[in-house]
């Protein structure tokens, strides 16, 4: 296009961002007697739960050890979508410093909105709703995160991760 290779890894950093979110969730199941717990931390994989869904149904026998440890989650990005409400003048730009020494010129970035879906796969529904519960708080609708975008000029935004709805699915 314009001739000047870079690679400043923004979508690929904002997809680990969104991921490490929901890192250290953990379950508990309440022993049989009553007073015992076993706390569970619940995996996280990037990929489609169709993917994890399709695993389970094609294990022919159910006593093999399975593959795939439940409950877990999963997540993946859905779309990538301009938006126009947050658009600056074309030729707006910034100042900034890369070591201290020397100035650049950047200009602003272009506003994208990065859709997700976070997916819970689980046996029990108790391990469904234990997981739901650890994650909805923190959405009133929206939750701040800040970002490293781009270390050579070290630019750092707060990145709104919005939960635009909740769906429920019993495969």
């Amino acid at each position: 296009m314009l001739g000047t290779y870079y690679y400043h890894e923004i979508v690929r950093k904002t997809i680990i961002a969104f991921g490490t979110l929901f890192n250290d969730i953990r379950i508990r199941h309440q022993g049989e007697d009553g007073t015992n717990f076993s706390e569970i931390k619940v995996p996280l994989a990037y990929g489609p739960s169709q993917k994890f869904l399709a695993r389970i149904q094609q294990q022919a026998d159910l006593n093999k050890a399975v593959q795939i440890t439940m409950p877990r989650m999963s997540f993946e990005m859905t779309n990538i979508s301009y938006d126009a409400t947050r658009k600056s003048s074309l030729v707006q730009t910034f100042k900034t410093c890369d070591d201290g020494s020397r100035a650049k010129k950047v200009f602003m970035p272009v506003p994208y909105n990065i859709g997700f879906e976070l997916n819970i796969l689980s046996k029990l529904n108790d391990d469904s709703l234990q997981i739901l519960e650890q994650i909805l708080p923190y959405f009133q609708p929206h939750f701040n995160l800040t970002i490293d975008l781009v270390d050579s000029i070290g630019e750092k935004r707060d990145i709104p991760i919005i939960l635009e709805s909740i769906g429920f699915q019993d495969d």
